[in-house]
């Protein structure tokens, strides 16, 4: 969202408060999809 809808001070504050998950998921998810492929790899064509 670009646009200034103008509705800022109404904005309740967000914390930043980022869980260990939060901040290893970018980290874990290649290597979550190379293990899916192999898998599916594995099942559909016998690698």
């Amino acid at each position: 969202m670009t646009k200034d809808l103008g509705n800022r001070r109404y904005a309740p504050a967000q914390q930043n408060r980022d869980t260990f998950f939060s901040r290893i998921a970018p980290a874990l998810f290649p290597l979550a999809a190379a293990v899916l492929g192999y898998f599916v790899g594995r099942h559909f064509f016998g690698f």
